[in-house]
């Protein structure tokens, strides 16, 4: 039951905390009722109508790659980041983002080669194993070949995505071992994907930014599905009379209910209002997707507006295959295991999660 003193205890979290939180569920309806507000210097958006708002207005910016609290110092790597779709805005996100939707593979091709590539990794596996350094490299293999690369080129890519990932995304604690190289990562990319035939900037920086954009969300994603299941109800049963019920959780679940993106963040250009507040010009501004899950339509955690996710459905379908094939060789999530999740205030990444088979 929420009572007064849990509403106070929530009003008081930094929103960091909100957005690291282990169990994010258990505050979202009480965050919804509180409405747009500030807190700790930042304003915070919430529930399905103020969500969609902040999304599409065009007030609120996606936060520059350069800023050095968020991003880490100037360089190659932020540089590249800059260029993505992404991260810009107007009339150049949409160029961007329009030739990012142009390079990507169709999705029938992208679940070949999922499927294909789950199943040669499975193949070196012996119980129990952690799955999470799967899903973090699958997602760029898997769409670095079904872009073009050849194979040893596209595991390199991905790589090399992975240090960049790794260097560079948000988390509340130094991520000691990475921050040397991100700009070497960026650099070597950059000749992988020239060998796709094309020595344009833009087409280059498309490719990269769509690997990097995949990599994390995909992996906290397939993270999350193959966590053991909380509810009592099956999530993904095989689908044969008399068997038992799949106790992962399975993609749909863990996208409506442990959502692998749980909030984005933007900065207000100009003072806009989003519900029944006013968030003034230049106001840092933490939108929480998972807030907005109505349960129907496009999950929340894709965003939507212009910088909606525009490789939704790819995610999907390389979490789906990976679950599909872990299910159908009889690996199974680890019952009893404690999860832990990395100190990211936009991803819900689990450290790790060990599956075993019978």
């Amino acid at each position: 039951m929420w009572t007064s003193d849990h509403a106070a205890h929530l009003a008081e979290l930094p929103v960091e905390a909100l957005a690291t939180d282990p169990t994010p569920a258990s505050w979202h309806g009480p965050l919804v009722a509180m409405g747009t507000h500030c807190r700790d210097g930042a304003w915070v958006v919430s529930g399905p109508q103020s969500v969609a708002a902040a999304l599409d207005s065009r007030a609120l910016s996606v936060v520059p790659a350069t800023r050095p609290d968020l991003r880490g110092p100037a360089g190659p790597a932020a540089d590249l980041m800059a260029r993505m779709a992404r991260f810009c805005d107007g009339a150049e996100h949409k160029r961007r983002r329009d030739l990012v939707m142009r390079l990507l593979p169709p999705v029938a091709e992208v679940t070949r080669i999922a499927e294909m590539r789950a199943r040669d990794y499975l193949r070196g596996c012996t119980a129990p194993f952690d799955i999470m350094p799967l899903a973090r490299s699958m997602p760029g293999e898997v769409l670095a070949r079904a872009l073009g690369l050849e194979a040893r080129e596209a595991d390199r890519a991905a790589a090399l995505t992975g240090v960049l990932c790794d260097a560079l995304a948000p988390s509340r604690l130094p991520r000691e071992g990475t921050r040397p190289s991100p700009d070497a990562a960026a650099a070597a990319i950059g000749t992988f994907t020239a060998s796709l035939g094309s020595r344009d900037p833009e087409q280059l920086t498309a490719v990269i930014s769509i690997l990097f954009q995949a990599r994390d969300a995909t992996a906290a994603l397939i993270g999350g599905a193959m966590l053991p299941c909380a509810s009592p109800a099956p999530m993904s049963a095989p689908g044969q009379p008399g068997q038992p019920a799949y106790p992962g959780q399975g993609v749909e679940h863990a996208l409506r209910n442990d959502a692998p993106v749980q909030c984005t963040r933007r900065t207000a250009t100009a003072d806009v209002q989003i519900g029944d507040a006013v968030i003034p010009a230049g106001a840092p501004v933490w939108i929480f997707l998972a807030t907005a899950e109505v349960g129907t339509g496009m999950p929340a955690t894709f965003g939507a507006g212009p910088h909606g996710c525009p490789g939704a459905a790819h995610a999907s379908a390389i979490a789906g295959q990976v679950v599909t094939v872990l299910r159908d060789d009889c690996w199974r999530p680890v019952t009893g295991q404690r999860v832990e999740y990395e100190p990211r205030p936009n991803i819900r990444m689990p450290v790790r999660v060990l599956v075993t088979r019978p």
